[in-house]
């Protein structure tokens, strides 16, 4: 993901639309459908429209009732979203990603230094994955995997998960593992298909009996400060 969002970085700083202003998706002046990029600005996808790929450094995209968008890529700006969204892949490097109900991601999640609130009836296609942002899901299917190394996860409601939720062990300078525990909190009627994979210390918060039977520890004990 780092890769890919340097990379994106680049690019849109040498080939932005528009710099220290407000893209408005929905006026006469952009097209919908159309790549929006921008840099020092927000970007605003009224409701019911729909934008192809979005990137911003250093500003907020919004996007309203019933609108969506393709890739969003956001560096140092929050993701904002009403009801019945559908994107399809949010990548984000220090900010927050929201929506208020019906959020539809065709593919992944991905922050870094941010936090993910999917609201009641979200669908997400891929995985959701953070490296220092907490992950909260009520009432949410996630197709794949939940990733963190150092945020707080808490699910809630029906909220399913096809695959496995795994706490990761720090990879890169990009992610370095937090000193502070984070809490993993599981509510009774949460389904997980897969383990929950602990590769660093956790606090654990699971009602559900058959979901504690499904964590696996694998680090060491010298990991535990004392």
């Amino acid at each position: 993901m780092k890769k890919s969002i340097i990379a994106g970085t680049v690019m849109l700083v040498s080939a932005s639309l528009l710099s220290g202003c407000v893209i408005d998706v929905g006026n006469a002046h952009a097209l919908e459908g159309s790549d929006f990029s921008s840099i020092l600005g927000n970007i605003d996808i009224a409701e019911g429209k729909h934008a192809g790929d979005i990137s911003s450094v250093n500003g907020n995209v919004e996007i309203s009732n019933n609108a969506g968008a393709d890739e969003v890529s956001i560096v140092n700006g929050n993701l904002e979203m009403g009801s019945d969204v559908t994107v399809r892949n949010i990548d984000i490097v220090n900010g927050d990603v929201s929506a208020t109900s019906h959020l539809t991601v065709l593919k992944n999640v991905e922050t870094v230094n941010g936090n993910v609130t999917l609201p009641v009836q979200s669908t997400i296609g891929g995985s959701v994955e953070t490296v220092n942002g907490d992950i909260d899901a009520i009432d949410t299917t996630i197709d794949k995997h939940i990733k963190t190394l150092n945020g707080d996860i808490t699910l809630s409601g029906t909220t399913h998960i096809a695959g496995i939720l795994i706490y990761k062990e720090s990879e890169s300078s990009w992610g370095k593992q937090s000193d502070d525990k984070p809490t993993l909190t599981i509510s009774a009627s949460v389904t997980i298909e897969g383990d929950i994979i602990l590769k660093r210390p956790v606090h654990l918060d699971i009602e559900n009996d058959a979901l504690m039977q499904k964590v696996v520890v694998s680090y060491s004990l010298s990991l535990i400060h004392i």
